[in-house]
């Protein structure tokens, strides 16, 4: 199959992003709660592929910015499940039905993630030639044993040969890694320093979260596995956090760290309510005052499309209230912080939370430390409390 066409830069309004979600894995981790299946083929993956750029055709007839091209996109990731489990084919034929079919800005940043075991040269061949300058891996950990809990099917060879193929052949490259179950603060912090080694660029560093229902939370209710106690999740994040800064990797946003220049665009634009189009199983969308998502059953997204009819999918509009809590919590999650005049009175006991190391107050804004984004949540509670 051809390669998609060179997108033509749009000389029109100020831009947004795309959301495209692949819901294939080979396995399933015992810990995800995405939207994804182990259970597909060619066909279904063909079908799903046909009717993410499908949707992308019913949201532009009933979107005049959109059937109109008035607005320029900057960013597109491709998330999952697992991109790389697509066939080289119908990963062209995605990208060329969808960015394609898009005005796009001259530096538009395109993401596909990807997981280790299925990240081949063939694949690397198929995204370079498609456009894809940024590759996001699924690595986890190095760590055997820590794979083993996570009920990932990868080793770490397979995983370094990964991270070695992807620097070799993009000039910008991202991983994840988690603190969960097993993992050991010597070995973590040896890890990073060895990706980082080896040309990534991007780290995002996720506290495992059990979710009910999932693999990983029967081993843990059951005693099979245990997690982490909340000190030591603690002290393993900020010795990480530590190790990071002193290879040159700034925390940009809450769970995300970069050298210079290698941020996340796509992530960015999250916080700063930049609008962006959802397209897929589970996949979300902003626009305007509204966010919308569609629905994560895959058969039930695939009859609605094939059938001219966009995915049932939960709309909610976003009130007065909600937009103000937004705009204090969002760029609370970034480096940035937000500015004081922002804060509700007494929401917050701001000398408190300087005292315990939980933020900064300084040139007129709040800025979370490493402390303080392992509370965000709690944080985030006494805001909305505030605003309420």
């Amino acid at each position: 199959m051809a390669p998609p066409r060179a997108p033509q830069p749009s000389p029109l309004g100020p831009g947004g992003g795309l959301y495209i979600h692949v819901p294939f894995c080979r396995t399933l981790c015992s810990y995800c709660n995405f939207v994804r299946t182990a259970d597909h083929d060619t066909d279904l993956r063909a079908r799903t592929v046909a009717a993410c750029v499908a949707e992308l055709a019913l949201r532009r007839g009933k979107c005049a910015s959109l059937s109109e091209g008035r607005r320029q996109l900057r960013t597109a990731y491709i998330g999952g499940g697992t991109p790389s489990a697509l066939e080289p084919d119908l990963f062209t034929a995605l990208l060329s039905g969808t960015v394609g079919k898009l005005p796009v800005a001259p530096d538009l940043e395109l993401t596909v993630e990807a997981n280790p075991e299925s990240f081949s040269p063939a694949v690397v061949d198929a995204w370079r030639s498609a456009g894809v300058g940024r590759v996001s891996l699924g690595v986890q950990s190095l760590d055997a044993d820590v794979l083993q809990r996570l009920g990932r099917q990868c080793d770490p060879a397979t995983a370094r040969g990964a991270i070695v193929l992807a620097c070799r052949h993009f000039e910008r490259v991202a991983a994840d890694w988690i603190i969960g179950p097993g993992v050991q603060r010597r070995r973590l912090l040896a890890e990073l320093t060895e990706a980082i080694g080896l040309g990534v660029g991007h780290v995002s560093l996720y506290i495992l979260e059990l979710h009910l229902g999932s693999d990983l939370s029967a081993a843990v209710a059951a005693g099979r596995v245990a997690m982490p106690s909340d000190a030591r999740t603690e002290t393993l994040y900020l010795a990480a956090v530590d190790r990071l800064a002193e290879l040159g990797l700034r925390q940009y946003e809450v769970a995300n760290f970069a050298l210079p220049a290698s941020e996340s665009r796509h992530n960015r634009a999250y916080w700063s309510r930049r609008p962006y189009l959802g397209l897929g199983p589970g996949a979300h969308g902003l626009y305007g005052r509204w966010r919308y998502a569609n629905t994560g059953d895959l058969s039930a997204y695939l009859a609605s499309i094939e059938a001219g009819q966009l995915p049932p999918q939960s709309i909610d509009h976003l009130t007065p209230a909600a937009r103000r809590l937004e705009s204090v919590v969002l760029p609370l999650r970034t480096a940035a912080g937000v500015p004081l005049g922002l804060i509700p009175d007494r929401a917050l006991d701001l000398p408190r939370g300087v005292r315990a190391g939980f933020w900064t107050v300084d040139s007129g804004r709040l800025r979370l430390t490493a402390r303080g984004f392992l509370r965000i949540d709690a944080i985030e509670q006494a805001l909305a409390r505030g605003l309420g």
